[in-house]
């Protein structure tokens, strides 16, 4: 199956991440998507402004791994998969001595893995308990989640006590503690969302169980002299966040697949063959009415010459329009880019995308009735038309090679992909706009600022295994960046 989630990444890039799972076990999978964008007029984004290169460099794309799914007290309780597989890569490096890279590079996937699992349950626990705060065990669902975060941190760390007499600098030692630096900051930052969005009577009846958690981790923080934020402390906040930024990175390096985008041979191949078609018979047009007047009139007499001038320049011009014809022919059929997928150097699948301005009359029925255009901007759209940007994606996956490359059963990858919308937002208006209304007290002319903004409507058409579906979203924009994403029914 396939997910989509959407996010506001910074004020002008929208997140798209779409997760491809496969439930066919040791199988090969395909996931298919259309994305239709609709553009309003008055951005002046079309064909001829807007260029697929430019498309392609205004999306920056990541595929991932889609991290194995455990309860948090699963991590080191009930089979503890996570906890057992690293102590298993530990204690081989320990008993080593050849020092084999490969048992080393094992040990180091398996702390990322247990760290990208652990922050994974984390949210999710989190979003589960969230759910409960109206319920009355509300405060006995916050003090068994702390409970259970407390026992992971005693399992992870009293792993240390197995690598003490390791050297300073040494990398056993330095990955463990990159991961011993990432737990206390996955912990503190999740808890500091979490109690952010609960209401003054929330807060107060978990307050205690939450602050004696966060201020054990920042205890244990300031032993073990991991960096954390100081209030007025300039320097050393960029520092932390700079460093939290590079921890993220690195935990999530082994589920970041390596990935190699380079033009769709079949679509060039497929061009350069429609190219070659429109030049042949360009050239039997020209040949034919050179032999016929040369036939008529014989060589080397002014009608052959001025058959052989025109024929020339309408060769040219017959070629350009076999091509264009061409070019809509085969448009929908071929990819622009294909990118390889791979992990430890082996290919587990590709993908394929391509993006089009097409006209309306080329959008399937059902996704116009999705739009579901208002009475106005019909009318609008009868004058000034909607610009259609249609963006396809094709995705294979080799779940056999991708369970042969991994102690983790992984059931899918996601694509992450950053739309920057700066380009879009070059030919909005100001801003605000001034408008008037009375004043409620006094019934004086008041002016007031109001936001111009512009909707951007995405519909997506999902295709896996025989079935069709679709999800449409809005984003709201204006000059200064985007508003908000709404999901539309």
């Amino acid at each position: 199956m396939i997910e989509l989630e959407t996010s506001i990444h910074d004020a002008y890039s929208l997140e798209v991440k779409v997760g491809f799972k496969s439930d066919k076990i040791g199988q090969q999978a395909e996931f298919e998507s259309n994305t239709w964008l609709f553009i309003p007029n008055s951005l002046d984004i079309n064909a001829s402004t807007y260029r697929k290169e430019q498309f392609y460099s205004d999306v920056k794309s990541k595929i991932r791994f889609i991290t194995p799914t455990y309860l948090l007290k699963e991590i080191v309780d009930n089979g503890a998969v996570p906890l057992n597989n690293l102590k298993s890569a530990l204690n081989d490096v320990l008993t080593d001595d050849k020092s084999d890279s490969d048992l080393l590079m094992e040990y180091e996937f398996q702390l990322k893995m247990f760290m990208a699992i652990f922050r994974s349950a984390l949210r999710d626990h989190i979003t589960f308990t969230k759910k409960c705060i109206t319920t009355e065990d509300f405060e006995e669902q916050c003090i068994e989640f702390v409970a259970i975060v407390d026992n992971i941190s005693i399992q992870f760390r009293a792993i240390r006590e197995l690598i003490d007499n390791i050297e300073e600098e040494n990398e056993i030692r330095n990955f463990y503690e990159f991961a011993d630096e990432y737990l206390s900051y996955a912990i503190i930052h999740q808890i500091f969302n979490f109690l952010e969005r609960l209401s003054v009577e929330q807060y107060k009846s978990v307050y205690q169980h939450f602050v004696g958690l966060i201020s054990r981790e920042k205890e244990y923080m300031r032993k073990q002299n991991y960096l954390d934020i100081i209030k007025g402390d300039k320097e050393n906040n960029q520092k932390v966040v700079y460093r939290h930024a590079m921890l993220d990175k690195y935990i999530e390096s082994d589920l970041v697949l390596t990935s190699n985008k380079r033009r769709d041979e079949d679509g060039v191949i497929a061009q350069q063959i429609y190219y070659s078609l429109a030049a042949g018979l360009s050239m039997i047009f020209a040949t034919v009415i050179a032999f016929s007047f040369q036939q008529k009139y014989g060589n080397f007499t002014m009608p052959l010459f001025v058959a052989l001038v025109i024929s020339y320049m309408l060769k040219d011009r017959i070629k350009e329009l076999m091509r264009y014809y061409f070019i809509g022919k085969i448009g929908g059929k071929y990819y622009d880019n294909k990118t390889n997928i791979s992990v430890k150097e082996q290919k587990i699948g590709w993908i394929r995308e391509a993006i089009d301005f097409i006209a309306e009359d080329k959008v399937p029925e059902e996704v116009l009735n999705i739009r579901d255009r208002s009475a106005l901007l019909e009318i609008e759209n009868k004058i000034h038309n909607e610009k259609i940007l249609l963006y396809r994606k094709k995705v294979h996956l080799d779940n056999k090679k991708v369970i042969k490359e991994s102690t983790y059963a992984f059931d899918g990858i996601n694509d992450i992909m950053h739309f920057n919308l700066t380009r879009f937002s070059q030919r909005m208006n100001n801003p605000y706009i001034a408008v008037y209304t009375l004043d409620d007290e006094t019934g004086e002319p008041e002016q007031v600022l109001a936001d111009k903004i512009y909707y951007l409507n995405f519909i997506t058409q999902i295709k896996y295994d025989g079935k069709v579906d679709y999800k449409r979203f809005r984003v709201v924009c204006k000059r200064t960046g985007i508003e908000a994403i709404e999901a539309l029914a």
